[in-house]
Formats: structure tokens, sequence, C-alpha cells
């Protein structure tokens, strides 16, 4: 008790915007610290884990070929994590316009012996837009919506899972198109990459104020791609190509107007994941 009205007699000395700081820390700490105690005495069910990955569908020209790939890249080093190219004869081959996406993975893992029915997560990154679209690996559905409308948090995206089964773990990907605004937010502000998981619910229990965590991107990667099954290459996409008749005229593949992403970095692929 004498330690905490030592406490109030040195705060009320200092300068009011003194007091302004210490206040929004204490204020930011506790709300770092309720997540972490209310999983202490009432452990979540559901564990998240989070990554931010650039993802590219283009191809590039060089003398009388045509290079199409696609390519996932950490978002936060600009990494290359992933790439597969297809070379073919220039002009000569129909492939989907180039194109590229942010994208957020989220590892989603049902740690508790029962199932878990009408997850929902609230959501919300400067990462998202209405424009973002939801995919998920096939054992587990799910649906997002962008959620304007919302007083608590306009602009939130709400994520739900109807069914997650006992002990499951799951890939759930949200990905946005990069337009100038968003290329300005990465590549130009360099603006920091972050999520916030507002709400997590379900039928089984009450909101949980949940810490999401930090995952090594190439880890997302690879369970994704244990947990997928086809020939799909990169999520739910394939490596589409048409190949011309030999009476059809040569494509101008010139002059497709496309910005793409600056050269990814060459990393070590123990590191390439980190962030």
């Amino acid at each position: 008790m004498m330690l905490l009205k030592e406490w109030w007699r040195w705060f009320k000395r200092q300068s009011r915007l003194n007091k302004i700081v210490i206040v929004g820390f204490l204020s930011s700490l506790v709300l770092f610290l309720i997540p972490v105690v209310v999983s202490w005495f009432k452990p979540t069910p559901i564990h998240v884990g989070v990554a931010f990955y650039s993802y590219e569908r283009a191809f590039t020209l060089e003398g009388n070929t045509k290079a199409y790939f696609f390519e996932y890249r950490n978002l936060v080093s600009d990494c290359s994590l992933r790439r597969i190219e297809q070379t073919l004869p220039k002009g000569r081959a129909k492939t989907p316009d180039p194109q590229s996406w942010v994208v957020i993975k989220f590892l989603i893992e049902n740690v508790s012996d029962h199932r878990l029915t009408n997850l929902r997560l609230d959501i919300k990154s400067p990462l998202l837009r209405p424009s973002t679209t939801l995919f998920t690996t096939a054992n587990v559905e799910a649906t997002g919506m962008w959620d304007t409308a919302a007083a608590d948090a306009p602009g939130k995206y709400t994520m739900t899972i109807p069914v997650i089964e006992p002990t499951v773990s799951a890939v759930v990907s949200l990905k946005t198109p990069i337009d100038e605004t968003m290329r300005q937010i990465i590549y130009v502000d360099h603006s920091r990459m972050t999520v916030q998981v507002l709400h997590l619910l379900a039928d089984q229990f009450g909101t949980f104020p949940l810490k999401v965590a930090r995952l090594n991107a190439m880890k997302i990667l690879n369970r994704e791609s244990v947990l997928r099954t086809g020939d799909e290459t990169f999520a739910n996409e394939k490596m589409e190509v048409t190949m011309l008749r030999p009476d059809e005229p040569d494509l101008k593949d010139d002059a497709v107007s496309y910005q793409p992403l600056s050269t990814a970095h060459v990393c070590p692929e123990g590191t390439a994941g980190d962030w």
C-alpha cells in the first residue's frame, strides 16, 4: 500500500505530457497482458498463427521465349519462398493476365478434444479491403465478409468456419489485389505489416481475447501443401496455358500493361521465412 501511495505522489509531480505518455503506456501494457493472463487460467481451445506474403502471377520475355511463373514471397523481407516457372515460345502461348496480390495466411488449430462450431474471427489489418477474397484448405469450409457497418471496428473482416473437428489444423488465406494504394503502403511507405484478431468466439465458448502468433512463412506454406490434395500449384490456382494453333497469328505479349514487382531477394532456405 505504501508503495502505491509513493507511486501516486510521484505521478502527480509529473508534467501533463508525461502523464499522458505514462497512461498510454500502461493502457497498452494492460491490453497486451489480458490475453496472456486469460490463457493461464482458461487455455484457449484455438491456436492461430499468421504470416504475410506477396504472390505474383506474371511472365517475362527474353529473346524468343516467354517465361510464365507463379511466385510466393515473404512480404516482410521480400525473400522468394517458392517459384514455379514454365518456358514457352514467345507469342504462341495464352496465359492468364499478370497480377499480384498480398496474402495473409492463418494457421488455425483446434487443440481441444471436441468439435467447435460456428467459429468466428473478427480481423483488422491495413492489408484487407472490400476486394479481399478467402480460400482455405479442403479439410474445412470457411466464408469471409468485409464489414464496414460494425460500430466497434469499421472496416473489419469477419471469417466464419462452420465446423472444425478436434485436433484439426487448417490454413485459411485472405488474398487482396495489389493496386496503386497497396503498392504505396507496402513498397513506398514501408508500413508495418500488422493483423489483429479483435474477437474470437464459437458456440462452445464466449468471446476470447486472442494473441496471434507470428509463424515462419515457410512453415505455413509447407503445412498448407501437406493439407492440400490434387494438382493445385498455388492454393486454388493452376498453371493454365493454351497453345495457339499453327494457323493463328502471334500474340503481342509486349503490349500487356502490367507493372511487375521488383525482383525478389534470394535468401538462405533456413531464413527466407523469418520476419
